[in-house]
């Protein structure tokens, strides 16, 4: 039977452009049924209540549910899916957006967009899922296999127009991934405002204002690398930067420490390593302790320090090096001077040294300091 239509090829068969089937409850509340023009199927709810939308394509459908202006947009979306939500009203919302981007998902929420780059390739495999909360995620430039799980007003975006390529946001809000080439990078979540900048594989791992560049890890608070600086460690706290290349800072807290020089390291509160090579350790003491030149070590320890060389059978120090908060070094388990180098001049750069010069088998061994006596003259003077 026809209708419609002079065409007898199915059992039924409904010729319409506009509607080809109304179920009807009654005048105001209907559904109804239309095959589109690209051999999908589309129904439509009353008083624009939503819409279930399965778009034809011969690789794989597509198909759209929820508000009515959810679309999927473009030529290229084969595989990909609105499965619900959108918005039509609001400042932050809006219906949920695919375009151009084949076997894509948006699992719900609202004002949520997979978007084109407007030239060049579609996106492919991206995923959108969760509530939308007050805004919208976005994963824009023609992004390839990137996902945000959930959250709101999250992105991952290109400002050099190269597509995103296998980037991740978990969740929480006012994120930012701005994937320049490598892609694979990662912005765990967190509460906001964390950004991920340049080249690849770098991680913002929680918390809110952390930076991450190239290679680089940062935890909240934190800035790891920067613009031409990659593979830098951040591990988290306020103001605790890691902005040299290959660098760290391992302080945690309100910390008002830096590293950055190439290869530097920082750990503790106010530790300033800006020389390359630098290590700075500091305590709790609330002042500035910074490197002084390339590759040199510092140690702020007010306490003291302890270094153990050796421990007995049941863990008690044998061997160890004390340096006291009155200023005196003890050393458990002796002191042995080896000297084999050329002794030096004795003069006022190297006035205090000690000295030792093992003797042959016919000559004593020797041991002598570097001083000064009361008519300015300097000279090793004999101990033994």
């Amino acid at each position: 039977m026809s209708v419609g239509t002079t065409s007898n090829g199915a059992k039924l068969n409904i010729f319409s452009q506009l509607e080809d089937l109304r179920l009807i409850y009654d005048n105001s509340n209907y559904v109804s049924f239309l095959a589109s023009s690209s051999s999908g199927l589309a129904i439509n709810l009353s008083n624009n209540y939503g819409k279930w939308v399965m778009v034809g394509n011969a690789t794989s459908p597509s198909f759209v549910h929820g508000n009515k202006d959810n679309a999927l947009l473009g030529t290229n979306i084969e595989g990909s899916a609105i499965l619900s939500g959108g918005e039509s009203l609001g400042e932050y919302a809006g219906p949920n957006i695919i375009n151009n981007s084949q076997y894509s998902v948006i699992g719900g929420g609202y004002g949520h967009k997979i978007d084109w780059l407007g030239t060049g390739d579609p996106g492919r495999g991206n995923f959108i899922g969760g509530n939308g909360g007050n805004g919208g995620n976005i994963i824009e430039k023609s992004p390839q296999y990137s996902s945000i799980v959930g959250g709101d007003k999250n992105k991952i975006t290109s400002t050099t127009n190269i597509a995103p390529y296998a980037d991740f946001i978990g969740g929480g809000n006012t994120h930012t991934i701005d994937s320049n080439g490598v892609g694979h990078n990662v912005i765990m979540g967190g509460q906001s405002s964390n950004y991920v900048y340049g080249n690849g594989y770098a991680s913002v791992g929680g918390g809110s204002r952390g930076t991450a560049w190239d290679y680089s890890f940062s935890g909240a608070n934190s800035q790891a690398g920067s613009s031409g600086k990659a593979y830098a460690v951040a591990g988290g706290g306020y103001s605790c930067p890691a902005t040299g290349a290959y660098s760290m800072n391992i302080s945690g807290g309100y910390c008002y420490s830096l590293a950055s020089g190439q290869y530097s390291f920082a750990s503790g509160i106010h530790a300033k390593a800006t020389h390359d090579g630098s290590f700075v350790w500091t305590d709790s003491n609330n002042y500035d302790f910074s490197s002084e030149a390339i590759n040199n070590a510092k140690f702020r320890a007010t306490g003291g320090m302890r270094f153990v060389t050796a421990i007995d059978g049941s863990g008690n120090t044998t061997k160890a090096l004390t340096l006291s908060t009155a200023g005196n070094a003890v050393i458990t388990g002796g002191v042995k001077l080896a000297t084999t180098d050329t002794k030096p001049i004795c003069d006022s750069s190297t006035r205090g040294y000690l000295w030792f010069t093992q003797g042959t088998s016919t000559v004593k061994d020797s041991f002598e300091t570097c001083a000064k006596d009361a008519t300015n003259t300097y000279a090793w003077r004999t101990i033994y």
